[in-house]
């Protein structure tokens, strides 16, 4: 099979940010160019409201699949509050996670999103410090 890029985008050093193309991307045949370009976008300016709140942690194991998988890479801010439904980064009892806290009447709830782990319910004596909220995910398609 011999495979042609048909489309090599311009890059401009003085641009901030890379080509953000208007439209959807299709899985059928599209044609893209310079013509079509809505504006520039810089992945930190997408996911970085507070720089210095920003940081990256790399996901391990299967507790979040099918959203987070292995080695994606977490986007944590810790200026978002967190929220009933927010995906988080923790500590709970020393161990690092990445759950969804459930805020609920009278406890606090850690859920996988993979249906084949339990809820983690946070009791009084626990201890569970909050890092951030996730707030994307990067994953290498490569891989």
């Amino acid at each position: 099979m011999n495979i042609i890029q048909v489309f090599k985008p311009k890059f401009n050093e003085q641009q901030k940010g890379l080509p953000l193309y208007c439209g959807e991307l299709s899985c059928g045949l599209f044609g893209i160019s310079d013509d079509f370009v809505e504006s520039y976008l810089s992945l930190d300016e997408l996911f970085m409201r507070n720089r210095e709140s920003t940081f990256f942690v790399r996901a391990s194991g299967d507790s979040m699949l099918p959203e987070i998988k292995n080695g994606d890479i977490l986007i944590v801010d810790r200026s978002y509050k967190v929220l009933d439904q927010s995906i988080v980064a923790v500590f709970h009892n020393g161990n690092p996670l990445c759950k969804k806290f459930l805020q609920r009447e009278n406890h606090i709830l850690l859920r996988s999103l993979n249906k084949k782990y339990s809820d983690i319910q946070v009791c009084d004596d626990d201890e569970l410090q909050v890092f951030g909220v996730v707030i994307g995910v990067a994953r290498d398609f490569r891989k």
